[in-house]
């Protein structure tokens, strides 16, 4: 389905060879200051607003505060916890002072925090509050280069005492302290950043082997965001739901990359559970989730549809059937019947638009999904009720995306085209390659595997697909997991369950 107009147009941003993340933050504090709100956090039920000239204070205090306890440029700061305002701004405080961005998921076993704490040589582990805590202090001794451990909510933190320990109001404090003394500190540390330097360190899960650290640059970041923006333009007026890990690229994609490009707001829910309740609220513009979600989204229409009335569940019906119908047409191309736009004109009317509200779609423009494939009739249950969801197609070592659906062009079976500045082709073998400036520096510690992935500047993905006769790229399964028959022929046990779905 077609998406709506956009909102307001974003500022112009020009991708020089010394932009940086802060740098861009830099500007666009000082583009924006008071005058418009960065992000909103939820708490007890009440969004609080954060202007840009807030959230430029807190990273200016805390990487001044980082600089007081010893940090400097190449440091390595590991960070863990659930989506917060606190969390992004000790990023953004790390990069500031030329320090590199270690992020783990929130739920990382005592072991894995353990194995990315001191394969990164991070000094600082940053964690949300206690659970995160003990994790650090469970591991501290087995890390050699681990110095501070940082936490942010004091609950359940009283009877602690250990040395390493320390509060981010206490980081905050010592910038306050530093800040008056030198007032140009916090600029000339930004300014030494170069779009090359090293961003941030993510690592990517492994099955049969330790996870690899995926080195991304500043410029990677930057470039993704401009490509993003490019394919599906988004506004300062625009509001966005940042509840996925900051430890997932598509994430750090869309709450960094293209929050900083576009000036939107990132809207932060008051708690995992309340994610789908706070999509409600806000009701974006923008809205970036896995497949889980939107299956979740769709049991939950089902389920109201089956507890229905009968003459409300034959209306419910009736207007999805319609829906279908001309989002069957659209997808294929086909011109759509004068009766049946008058049918599906009434049926949205009716109960479409009610449904999209319902689900905290009414303002939606752009969709995406991504991280694992979405079934056809989940992908058509959206386009069915007027919500322009698109599937995309990317991995960390290209810091988000390399493929998207482009709006009236989504197809169920596939991910859609290439963006801006990026090339897709399939090797001999059926291996997904691609090209981009948003390919990553390499593996951190591990020339091997970056000369495997990386040959002669393309990016091996592991992934079987092809490209159809639409020039859409088709993904079948990881390479290792595709399955040969007897007469020789492949054939992906993933995309079967998913075509099944």
């Amino acid at each position: 389905m077609s998406s709506r107009p956009g909102g307001n147009p974003s500022r112009p941003v020009e991708i020089t060879a010394a932009l940086t993340l802060p740098k861009l933050l830099l500007e666009a504090a000082r583009h924006y200051g008071d005058r418009k709100v960065a992000m909103r956090e939820k708490e007890f039920g009440i969004w609080r607003p954060i202007t840009w000239r807030q959230y430029l204070t807190e990273v200016r205090l805390l990487a001044l505060g980082f600089t007081a306890l010893g940090l400097s440029r190449g440091d390595k700061v590991a960070l863990i916890g659930h989506n917060r305002p606190e969390g992004l701004w000790a990023e953004m405080a790390t990069l500031a002072i030329g320090g590199i961005v270690v992020w783990l998921y929130q739920d990382a076993l005592i072991d894995e925090v353990q194995y990315v704490v001191e394969h990164s040589d991070a000094r600082f582990l940053v964690g949300e509050g206690q659970q995160e805590v003990d994790k650090g202090l469970a591991i501290k001794a087995r890390c050699p280069t681990l110095e501070r451990i940082i936490w942010d909510d004091p609950k359940g933190m009283r009877g602690y005492d250990d040395p390493c320990l320390l509060s981010l109001a206490e980081v905050r404090r010592r910038g306050e302290e530093l800040d008056p003394r030198d007032p140009e500190a916090f600029e000339r540390l930004v300014a030494q950043g170069r779009g090359d330097d090293v961003a941030l360190l993510f690592y990517t899960s492994g099955t049969t082997a330790q996870p690899k650290g995926a080195l991304l640059s500043h410029r990677n970041m930057l470039k993704m965001g401009q490509n993003m923006l490019a394919v599906d333009p988004c506004g300062e007026s625009d509001d966005f739901v940042s509840f996925l890990p900051f430890s997932w690229i598509g994430e750090q994609m869309m709450s960094i990359s293209c929050g900083l490009m576009a000036g939107f707001t990132l809207n932060f829910p008051e708690d995992p559970e309340t994610v789908q309740r706070d999509i409600r609220e806000i009701a974006p513009q923008v809205l970036f989730s896995p497949p889980r979600i939107y299956e979740q989204m769709v049991r939950t229409v089902q389920v109201k549809i089956l507890d229905a009335p009968k003459v409300k569940r034959a209306a419910y019906t009736w207007a999805l059937r319609i829906g279908g119908h001309v989002t069957d047409r659209v997808f294929t191309k086909q011109p759509t019947p004068g009766l049946l736009r008058l049918k599906h004109k009434l049926a949205d009317l009716l109960v479409l638009k009610k449904l999209r509200d319902h689900l905290g779609l009414a303002r939606v423009r752009h969709a995406y999904t991504g991280g694992a494939a979405l079934g056809p009739d989940h992908l058509r249950f959206f386009h069915s009720i007027g919500v322009n969801l698109k599937q995309i197609y990317g991995q960390t070592e290209i810091a988000g995306i390399s493929v998207v659906h482009r709006d009236g062009d989504v197809r169920y079976d596939t991910v859609g085209k290439p963006i801006p500045e990026t090339e897709v082709r399939i090797a001999p073998d059926g291996e997904i390659l691609s090209k981009s400036p948003c390919v990553f520096k390499g593996y951190y510690k591990n020339p091997e595997a970056t000369a495997e992935t990386l040959r002669d500047g393309w990016l091996h993905s592991g992934d079987i697909g092809f490209i159809d006769d639409q020039t859409h790229l088709v993904v079948f399964d990881r390479r290792k997991d595709v399955m040969t028959l007897a007469d020789g022929s492949r054939f992906s046990p993933q995309y079967l369950e998913t075509r099944l779905k």
